[in-house]
């Protein structure tokens, strides 16, 4: 059933007749060039020349100042930096910024001379900072980007990826600075751990010490709190002696003045001292052992109050020196709870105790003395009276020197009570001082205990701490310069882009161009059936079956088509420069194409007539919609969804992206498709032809001639 030669050839031959109806031919297959090279050549790359499109950047930002870490100020100019980069970035996927003024930024927009306007606040800089202050005070940067969809609406899309790009460099510069900051900031607060440690150790070392110190003071506060008591006792037997003595100096007094008395009346009555000698002589004797009790037992009180008060000037200046020292370690330890005046003040008062001791000491050897010589001269009374009662003219004689004797015995007898009384006196506030010394001392040896007790908890926490300090210095990273360089830049940009374009294309005009060929190639099928005829009529009017008058339209189209795609992939291949990862994929599926696409325009117009040329033109729309040569089809509406899978410029679209990108899967399915509707469209053309082998008044005198 393959038509004969001749049939094919006439419906060509007719174009032989001028040079216009063979330009006419070569016209036709000139068309999908047209459409197919010229739509890729367009759009080969429009994202590599982006570099030639202008916008403006306006640098509204104020310059600020910021304390460094060395505590110098430091310049930040976010703004100048940014419109710096952008500026200088010679990139292809960049604008052609300009650094202009809001007013010509503004005017460029509004006439299209600026495709993009990027304005930097006055207080990116300070926005950029704010977070290196108090939390409350930390701000945003904004970065006004306008466009201008009435000039054209993907520049939008294109400056807010371009403004997104720069936007995320310059975050991630600020984030690495303020990391890096952070990063220094554990090596100085490793260090200051380090130190902090250091300064424990030696408080818990300062704190073993003064525990030490204070142990020390407590057993000088015991033997103090001693020394005291026996002071204390020692006074008080003090105080007993003096008091005997005291009433024994009356006694001494008393006598002395009875003495007094008897002489004045011996003087007057010098006429009985015969018969009175011997009663005198009797009593100057019991006076003389009286005095001599008397002075033995003053003599042993003194020597006692003697040995007692310089062993208690001694006990003193130790007791002085101790609380000193003991004043002085407390000031310096500064215990809480303890008033370290309160010792000092107890130390002041041991010299006004040593000068009376003293006091004492004086009044005791001065009351021995008195007694001695009241001893003396009661003896020496006694032998006189005696001498007296074996002389009574020498005694005569005498009377007078004893009633002088006698009146100064007087006065001292009276000095001796008065020394005695305030000896005792004295003894009594020596008793209190030491018992009131002795409180102190417990109360010191109590102060002390809790000293220790304090000083030891103060050395375990001061231990504890600096243990603490060091465990967390440990965990404190250090990290060196380039440490600090690598975390900030991981940091500040923890997750990288790794796309990985499986089966890649060159360019925009590649990506494209399976789309744009199949709407060349479907052009050409169109205007080729301008040109030829679907159906001869030679083949009509001749005995030809309608199969073989279908195949002799078809086959001259096909014979154009394949021309058309012979132009069209030469010049994309060698002129444009669009390569393909699989060059006879590229072609079969090329010629599967025009195929299809003639069968099916040549079943259009066999079918319809002239009405079939406005029905391809309608078809074509619904493939170009559905097809899904630009955006993904799941982009469009469910209705271009539904029509996908039913057209057949889809499959034309995905096997022409598989020969030029690469990859197979699915090519057998798209070729067999499209053998398919290729079938199915001639074996309508079929029909058509056989309808117009039948001749009808509708044919003859159509309603509508074009």
């Amino acid at each position: 059933m393959i038509p004969s030669p001749s049939l094919p050839w006439f419906e060509l031959a007719r174009f032989r007749r001028s040079r216009l109806t063979r330009a006419a031919i070569v016209a036709v297959a000139l068309v999908p060039l047209f459409y197919g090279a010229m739509y890729v050549w367009a759009n080969l790359d429009p994202t590599g020349n982006i570099d030639s499109v202008k916008a403006a950047v306006v640098n509204e930002d104020k310059l600020i100042e910021i304390t460094g870490r060395d505590g110098k100020k430091q310049p930040v100019a976010i703004g100048r930096q940014l419109a710096g980069n952008l500026v200088s970035d010679d990139g292809d996927n960049n604008y052609d910024w300009v650094l202009t003024d809001a007013k010509d930024a503004q005017r460029g927009l509004a006439t299209g001379d600026y495709k993009a306007v990027l304005t930097i606040p006055e207080n990116l800089s300070s926005a950029a900072t704010s977070t290196s202050g108090d939390p409350q005070d930390a701000i945003q940067g904004n970065l006004d980007l306008q466009t201008n969809d009435a000039v054209n609406y993907i520049n939008g899309t294109i400056a807010r990826t371009i403004l997104q790009a720069a936007k995320s460099a310059l975050n991630a510069q600020v984030t690495e600075t303020y990391l890096d900051n952070v990063y220094l900031s554990f090596s100085d607060l490793k260090l200051a751990l380090d130190d902090a440690a250091d300064g424990a150790a030696e408080l818990a070392d300062g704190s073993d010490q003064l525990s030490d110190g204070a142990g020390e003071l407590g057993d000088g506060a015991d033997q103090l709190a001693g020394g005291a008591g026996e002071l204390a006792d020692g006074a008080g037997t003090l105080a007993d002696g003096n008091r005997k003595l005291a009433r024994g100096a009356k006694q001494l007094d008393s006598g002395a003045k009875q003495l007094s008395s008897g002489l004045e009346q011996l003087d007057e009555r010098t006429s009985t001292l015969p018969r009175d000698s011997r009663r005198l002589a009797d009593g100057a004797a019991q006076v003389a052992d009286g005095t001599a009790q008397v002075d033995e037992l003053v003599q042993g009180v003194t020597k006692g109050l003697l040995g007692s008060t310089d062993r208690a000037e001694t006990d003193i200046d130790r007791l002085a020196s101790s609380l000193r020292t003991l004043a002085n370690q407390c000031r310096d330890a500064s215990p809480a709870g303890l008033d370290c005046s309160a010792i000092e003040g107890t130390a002041s008062r041991a010299g006004d105790l040593k000068t009376f001791v003293r006091d004492v000491r004086g009044r005791a050897s001065g009351a021995g003395q008195q007694t001695r010589l009241l001893a003396d001269g009661a003896r020496q009374v006694a032998d006189g009276t005696s001498e007296l009662a074996r002389s009574v003219p020498a005694l005569v004689d005498a009377i007078g020197q004893a009633s002088d004797g006698a009146n100064r015995l007087t006065d001292g007898t009276g000095q001796l009570r008065k020394g005695a009384d305030a000896a005792a006196s004295g003894a009594d506030r020596l008793a209190d001082g030491g018992d009131e010394l002795a409180v102190g001392a417990d109360q010191l040896a109590d102060g002390a205990g809790q000293l220790v007790d304090g000083a030891d908890q103060l050395s375990a926490g001061a231990t504890k701490l600096s243990t603490g300090l060091d465990e967390g210095s440990g965990q404190v990273p250090d990290y060196t310069s380039s440490e600090r360089e690598k975390l900030a830049k991981t940091a500040a940009t923890p997750i990288e882009d790794a796309a990985d374009r499986l089966h890649p294309v060159k360019n925009y005009g590649a990506a494209l161009a399976p789309y744009f060929i199949s709407l060349a190639l479907w052009v050409g099928a169109m205007a080729i059936f301008l040109l030829l005829r679907p159906l001869s009529a030679r083949a009509i009017a001749s005995t030809a079956g309608s199969i073989r008058t279908a195949l002799a339209g078809y086959l001259p189209g096909l014979a154009i088509s394949l021309v058309q795609v012979a132009l069209l992939l030469a010049v994309l291949q060698g002129i444009i420069g669009v390569e393909p990862a699989n060059q006879a994929l590229l072609i079969g599926i090329a010629l599967a194409t025009a195929a299809v696409f003639v069968a099916i325009n040549q079943m259009f117009v066999a079918l319809l007539g002239p009405a079939g040329r406005f029905a391809a033109l309608v078809f074509v729309s619904l493939q170009l919609t559905s097809s899904g040569g630009t955006y993904p089809i799941e982009t469009s509406p469910p209705f271009f969804n539904v029509l996908h899978d039913l057209l057949p410029m889809t499959y034309t679209v995905h096997g022409l992206r598989a020969a030029l990108a690469g990859g197979t899967d699915g090519v057998v399915r798209d070729v067999l498709v499209l053998g398919l509707f290729t079938a199915l469209a001639l074996g309508v053309t079929v029909l058509a032809a056989r309808r117009k082998q039948i001749v009808t008044i509708t044919r003859l005198h159509p309603t509508l001639q074009v």
